[in-house]
């Protein structure tokens, strides 16, 4: 219930806040790499992809936006005995700020809920939600095209693999590069 919630507010900010005049849609795609961290956790990271789109909306006019955003994203990651992929959707909701016209930076709260996995239940178990926080910046070329880079870390751990002899736990990370189209 929480998770729709939460989703449903995602939705209502990216859709529904049609009073601000200045607003900017865009697209985003590109590449995921992806790993999960934690105690014990050996894996190597996997490359996916992600696409989506977001809504800029301005609080302080060109310096400060509030970007909502709705992507697929694919992550995953490898373990001795599995090849992980997991498919989500993401909403993050972040603050973005422009240092110059050229150079934007953001950060916030990245809601991820999961889609489907190709997950062996009996070895490695994954959360159904993902709440991460996620850091990222901008290089703003002309006519709208920007090319961007983001940092996500999980806020808890998400994983769980079983070995036989003790439960092992980690953290999803993923880190974004691509580029984006506003309209």
């Amino acid at each position: 219930m929480k998770s729709l919630r939460i989703l449903l507010l995602g939705a209502f900010i990216l859709f529904g806040a049609n009073a601000v005049s200045a607003q900017s849609w865009g697209i985003r795609a590109g590449a995921n790499i992806s790993d999960v961290n934690g105690n014990g956790f050996d894996a190597d990271s996997k490359t996916g992809l992600y696409v989506g789109v977001y809504r800029e909306i301005p609080l302080v006019k060109s310096l400060l936006f509030i970007q909502p955003e709705v992507q697929y994203s694919q992550e995953g990651f490898s373990t001795d005995t599995q090849d992980v992929k997991l498919d989500y959707l993401t909403v993050p909701v972040l603050a973005k700020i422009y240092a110059v016209k050229l150079l934007s930076f953001e950060t916030g709260p990245q809601f991820g809920f999961k889609v489907s996995d190709n997950l062996n239940d009996n070895i490695v178990n994954a959360k159904d939600f993902v709440p991460s926080w996620a850091f990222g910046a901008s290089l703003n070329l002309p006519l709208g095209l920007s090319i961007n880079a983001r940092y996500i870390t999980a806020l808890n751990d998400n994983f769980e693999l079983e070995n036989g002899f003790d439960n092992l736990s980690g953290k999803n990370q993923v880190i974004q590069v691509g580029a984006a189209f506003q309209f």
